[in-house]
């Protein structure tokens, strides 16, 4: 489903308008879903001077430092990988699919093992569940069942996500670049 975003800025005489109202045209698609890129900066703080289209394509997983991204995720229900497939054949396929979204992130035989969607960013995520029913995987093996409405502040952890029931489930996320999580 396409996202419309609209961007402002200032015209000629310094008044507030619509630089940009259109459906995003920088969408990535995957038999798992597409993530809709909407706006990215890289300094901090934002810069307002610029003109154009902010937004990384193609898409990259993780802000660049000092950075944010901001884009609209779905995800398709039913992505089911067969339970006699060997660890081995699930890393190469969650290599290929991070390596596709340049992403900082390198899956391990660990993290497939839990899940194939297991990762961390170096990033502070805050995510909106917009329509459908999604579970957030915990390090700690603990699952969090979100549904429309909840916000997640992801802080840098590990995590995964699955689809649950038969409908996509759709999330808006903004990411802002941040320091490698560490204990307290």
């Amino acid at each position: 489903m396409p996202v419309r975003r609209i961007v402002t800025g200032l015209n000629d005489q310094g008044r507030a308008r619509a630089v940009i109202d259109a459906p995003s045209p920088h969408v990535t698609e995957s038999p798992a879903g597409e993530i809709t890129e909407i706006w990215s900066s890289a300094e901090s703080p934002a810069s307002y001077d610029f003109e154009g289209d902010r937004a990384i394509f193609p898409m990259k997983h993780d802000p660049l430092p000092n950075g944010t991204i901001c884009r609209v995720l779905e995800m398709k229900p039913g992505i089911e990988i067969p339970v006699d497939t060997p660890s081995e054949v699930i890393l190469q396929f969650a290599k290929g699919a991070f390596q596709n979204m340049q992403s900082d992130f390198e899956p391990t035989l660990e993290s497939v093992q839990r899940h194939p969607t297991f990762h961390k960013t170096d990033s502070l995520d805050y995510l909106v569940v917009l329509s459908g029913r999604l579970t957030m995987l915990m390090d700690d093996d603990a699952e969090v069942t979100l549904e429309p409405g909840n916000v997640v502040v992801q802080q840098g952890v590990m995590h995964g996500w699955r689809v649950e029931g038969d409908e996509p489930v759709r999330v808006f996320a903004v990411l802002v670049s941040g320091a490698t999580a560490t204990l307290p």
